[in-house]
């Protein structure tokens, strides 16, 4: 499933070339765990994408994504237990926003990224567009 550009030009419009990121190797480590492994990879990142963009509750990511609510929640458990995102907000309304962590390290996400694309053959397994 291609990513939309729009998580390309929001999260990683700072982020320096490719060719130029200094990669921080614990952070990489934390990545590739979470955002490389087979289940929810995908749907991480998605997340990060859209509240990026607008945070946002879980019941609003799961219409925004088109995804069923659960795997919403269980995604933001893995993220949050990960320092990825943080929670304002106590119950149902809770909004999600991009960490601190994950924000300062974007460069490294996105070098994390581009390594699991390269040995991807096949253009609908992107990442990104």
């Amino acid at each position: 499933m291609p990513f939309e550009s729009l998580c390309k030009n929001i999260i990683f419009k700072d982020v320096p070339s490719y060719e130029n990121i200094k990669v921080d190797k614990q952070m990489k480590e934390l990545f590739s765990t979470v955002f490389t492994g087979m289940g929810g990879r995908y749907t991480r990142l998605r997340i990060i994408c859209a509240i990026t963009e607008d945070p946002m509750n879980a019941m609003e990511l799961s219409k925004k994504l088109s995804l069923d609510y659960k795997t919403i929640q269980h995604s933001i458990e893995v993220l949050e237990k990960n320092n990825l995102i943080v929670r304002k907000g106590e119950g149902y309304g809770d909004m999600f926003f991009p960490s601190e962590l994950l924000s300062s390290n974007l460069a490294t996400l996105y070098a994390v990224i581009r390594k699991v694309e390269s040995k991807l053959d096949r253009a609908e397994k992107k990442y990104i567009d």
